[in-house]
């Protein structure tokens, strides 16, 4: 029988799309979307085999394969579809739909193997919700009658291989439908420190081993290291609700006047990555729609200036104080290595400016998502996303404030909001680009979170594997494709 290893990063979360906090891999093998992402940025056939739209944009027609089923045996047809998106389009019974169903206005079924989506607007940018992880079509049936154990105990889609056990630390996928040269069986091993994976890595002991930093050459003869600038970001943000008045501009951008961005990369991520002033990172398509150098940021002595004129004086440790308040502040962050290099970098750069910040770190996805929804004075997050533009729309638009979105800093900016509006109906390729271009200048001159640096993916593959491998702008390699050679 063929296997496939795979050592990841993180600890997994269970595969439930609705009600889960991350999306791992293993659910890019065990779900499916109704379509695709080709590294060329284009929609390809998923779960939908085909797909039509009207003359005057607003009606998405998808017409489903023929016979598939999930794997409890369950039809997967229009009806179940439809079940499923709705599922995900809600949560778990969320008082606004989810931020990227935004475009949408009713969904229906046309026959037995069509869905149909009617569309507010004219939405070009709707693949990326078709194909997104987080709109994996489940099957509602099984979701509803296993609760909180869905995902853990059991997961219903419609892929290639079905759960056969779940742990935060491994997870184990059979398929369906064996075929030569496909693996029977792939299991996913969570290794978390960065050091241990290298080492799995040049001693090969897994198939493929993800985010081995260190490595500038493949560990083995047959071994390939793939790499790519992710398409991901860390961010600090600052609670708009904190009685120190954050959600004051002139103050957010005093805070960013005293980092220094390539810094942070060097130190923490040995100068590999992206290091943009933009909300948006350079392995996006809209990352040239923007030019960083249109809003500079505030010199380190103009923010002095500012500080002293918001009242932000030196306490008996240095530490900026105010009203009986001071710029000593506790954020959370998560706790990866990458994080805690990237959080001591970031408070040793603020603290000669007065600002202390004090890090406590919480494991992810679930403790650190808690942790932030409670409303900390500041956070330091990561997104991984295969679509900045949604993605960074979740995170600070004011009608994203949790639980309808990801924006757990509160952060309330009109002017972004309003340029997100003109992408979000933008109608063909050039007015999504400019709308883009004025998120992001509109994003940089209020700064509702604070960009920080992108770093660089990586994967080592062994020698026996073939068909797998990164491709640009998607959250993770596809698994219908791999091959195993005994």
């Amino acid at each position: 029988m063929a296997e496939l290893l795979e050592v990841f990063e993180y600890r997994f979360t269970r595969l439930d799309p609705v009600r889960g906090d991350h999306i791992d891999p293993p659910t890019l093998a065990v779900y499916e979307t109704l379509l695709t992402k080709g590294s060329d940025g284009l929609p390809r056939p998923g779960l939908a085999q085909s797909w039509e739209v009207s003359a005057d944009g607003l009606t998405w027609d998808l017409r489903l394969r023929d016979g598939a089923r999930f794997h409890s045996g369950r039809l997967c047809d229009a009806a179940a579809v439809l079940e499923g998106l709705e599922l995900c389009r809600w949560g778990d019974a969320l008082p606004r739909q989810v931020w990227y169903w935004d475009p949408v206005d009713t969904m229906f079924v046309r026959d037995t193997r069509t869905v149909s989506l009617r569309l507010r607007h004219p939405c070009p940018r709707l693949p990326v919700l078709l194909w997104g992880t987080h709109t994996a079509i489940v099957n509602a049936e099984t979701w509803r009658s296993h609760g909180a154990s869905f995902g853990a105990d059991f997961a219903d889609g419609t892929g290639d291989y079905r759960l056969a056990s779940y742990s935060p630390e491994s997870v184990i996928v059979e398929r369906v439908d064996p075929l030569p040269t496909r693996p029977d069986t792939i299991r996913w091993r969570s290794v978390v420190d960065d050091d241990e994976r290298e080492s799995i890595a040049r001693s090969s002991r897994a198939d493929v081993v993800r985010q081995v930093p260190g490595m500038r050459t493949a560990p083995e003869p047959g071994w390939t290291l793939d790499e790519q600038l992710e398409n991901s970001q860390f961010y600090l943000a600052l609670n708009f609700n904190d009685p120190r008045g954050f959600t004051d501009p002139v103050l957010r951008r005093c805070f960013d006047a005293f980092i220094d961005r390539d810094d942070l990369l060097h130190t923490a991520f040995d100068g590999r990555g992206d290091a943009r002033r933009s909300p948006i990172p350079a392995a996006d398509e809209f990352a040239g729609a923007y030019d960083p150098a249109l809003v500079r940021p505030m010199s380190r002595d103009e923010a002095r200036r500012q500080l002293d004129a918001l009242g932000w004086e030196p306490g008996p440790d240095g530490v900026l104080e105010r009203r009986g308040t001071s710029l000593s502040i506790d954020a959370v962050a998560q706790d990866t290595a990458a994080c805690r290099r990237l959080a001591a970098s970031l408070a040793r750069q603020l603290r000669p400016a007065g600002i202390d910040l004090r890090f406590t770190f919480a494991e992810l996805f679930e403790s650190f998502y808690r942790a932030v929804e409670a409303g900390p004075a500041a956070f330091l997050n990561k997104w991984l996303w295969s679509d900045a533009m949604e993605a960074v729309y979740g995170f600070c638009r004011t009608d994203c404030i949790e639980p309808a979105g990801g924006n757990w800093q509160q952060s309330s900016c009109p002017a972004v909001d309003s340029a997100f509006d003109l992408f979000r109906e933008a109608a063909d390729p050039d007015s999504l680009q400019t709308a883009s271009g004025e998120v992001q200048r509109a994003f940089m001159r209020e700064l509702p979170y604070i960009p920080l640096v992108s770093p660089v993916e990586t994967l080592a593959v062994g020698p026996a594997v073939r068909g797998f491998g990164l491709a640009p702008r998607t959250l993770y390699p596809s698994y219908d494709e791999v091959q195993v050679t005994l």
